[in-house]
């Protein structure tokens, strides 16, 4: 199977021709306009080096979410293991940062499972 490198070009073209349109976005354009913002990143001259990062971690999980709950066949019995999973991506995010994701005090939400507890464990 020979596996071809998709060219940045190709996809920044499509992907413009998709925005310009006046369908709606649907999920799998949103999930190319963030992939493509956040190489973009690569090249922008941020001034905080944890900017990036933070911003790139951002835009995936948004991506993400908008793959598993928008797509024509998402089922909604797909959210917990999503969320999750973003809650998780934006811990890390902000953990590197020195911040953590915590329930509400009176939320009624669990605490995170964290790294080496068995993500989605019992799901």
């Amino acid at each position: 199977m020979i596996t071809r490198r998709m060219d940045p070009t190709d996809l920044r073209a499509g992907l413009a021709e998709r925005l310009a349109g006046s369908e709606p976005i649907d999920a799998q354009t949103f999930n190319s306009a963030c992939f493509m913002l956040s190489r973009a990143l690569e090249d922008l001259g941020l001034s905080v080096p944890e900017a990036a990062p933070l911003a790139r971690r951002l835009l995936r999980v948004a991506a993400r979410v908008v793959i598993d709950m928008g797509l024509p066949n998402s089922s909604p019995t797909g959210w917990p293991n999503t969320e999750e999973m973003a809650l998780l991506w934006i811990d890390e995010a902000l953990r590197s940062l020195g911040y953590e994701v915590r329930p509400a005090p009176d939320g009624g939400r669990p605490e995170l499972r964290r790294a080496g507890e068995g993500w989605n464990a019992a799901g």
